[in-house]
């Protein structure tokens, strides 16, 4: 399918009346919204003003693409923030921390798109290591994923170091230390793990910033993905796939923070004892 933008398109009064009539735009509008609503419980969004395919099966197609961005970005987030936020607080206000907190700094201060802009130029113009544009091979994911991943992980870096110190201040952690419990036990079973629960809530929030980041970094690596298809329904006022991407992420935010709600029943057992209690 190819994307084209119709900014200027020929009406007449005929083809207005016409098609009014086949999108139903003549019916009340609580009519309207009850027959979209019925059928975008059952996934159907309609069909394109612009092509006249199927929004759903457009939509669909295209959405393995961006799912397969965002868990790599994902997974990125993740290799970089937990040991960046171990290591800082490691070695808090000695020099790696202070390395590491600054490129923190830097990648909380550095918008993913302008990211993107410098690691093409970097990695794809002068280097020509990875491709700039397109879907090729899984190298074409890594630049698009990391330019996504770089500001959660520094966030995440950030949450982690400063939970860890509060948590290194409580007074059973005085107790460990004086039954002789080896220091890197104490950090990472005691300290670490005592630290997850406001982490893994930073990282259900930060998988909706990494799809909401796909909707742009799509469009500048020219990725078949939700984003790119989406962009093309804002831009031509495209309402049917507009309405697809708005259901839809919502749908996959609310499975997003469900899960990490789950997962605290894992993390902490005093939540599934007071669950069960109920």
């Amino acid at each position: 399918m190819q994307y084209i933008i119709h900014s200027h398109l020929e009406s007449s009064p005929e083809l207005i009346a016409q098609i009014t009539q086949d999108f139903g735009l003549d019916k009340p509008l609580l009519t309207q919204y009850f027959a979209w609503l019925s059928n975008a419980i059952k996934l159907d969004f309609g069909t394109s003003y612009i092509s006249g395919d199927s929004v759903s099966d457009d939509f669909f197609y295209y959405l393995p693409n961006t799912l397969k961005l965002a868990a790599f970005a994902f997974i990125l987030m993740l290799l970089f923030s937990i040991p960046m936020g171990l290591i800082s607080f490691i070695y808090r206000d000695r020099a790696p921390d202070f390395f590491i907190r600054f490129i923190c700094f830097l990648g909380v201060s550095t918008p993913s798109f302008w990211l993107a802009f410098l690691l093409i130029m970097l990695f794809s113009i002068h280097l020509e290591w990875l491709p700039a544009q397109g879907l090729d091979s899984i190298q074409s994911y890594i630049l698009p994923a990391f330019s996504i991943a770089f500001m959660s992980a520094c966030v995440n870096a950030r949450i982690i170091r400063t939970n860890m110190i509060e948590n290194a201040n409580e007074r059973h952690i005085l107790y460990a230390q004086a039954r002789g419990i080896s220091s890197p036990k104490i950090v990472l079973k005691h300290i670490f793990y005592n630290s997850l629960l406001p982490v893994v809530t930073a990282f259900g929030m930060h998988f909706g910033e990494i799809l909401g980041w796909a909707l742009v970094i799509e469009n500048i690596f020219v990725l078949p993905g939700i984003g790119l298809y989406s962009i093309q329904g804002f831009l031509n006022h495209d309402f049917p796939i507009i309405q697809c991407f708005i259901v839809v992420m919502c749908l996959i935010f609310t499975l997003g923070n469900l899960a990490v709600d789950i997962l605290y029943a894992f993390l902490d057992s005093r939540i599934l004892r007071d669950i069960n209690s109920v």
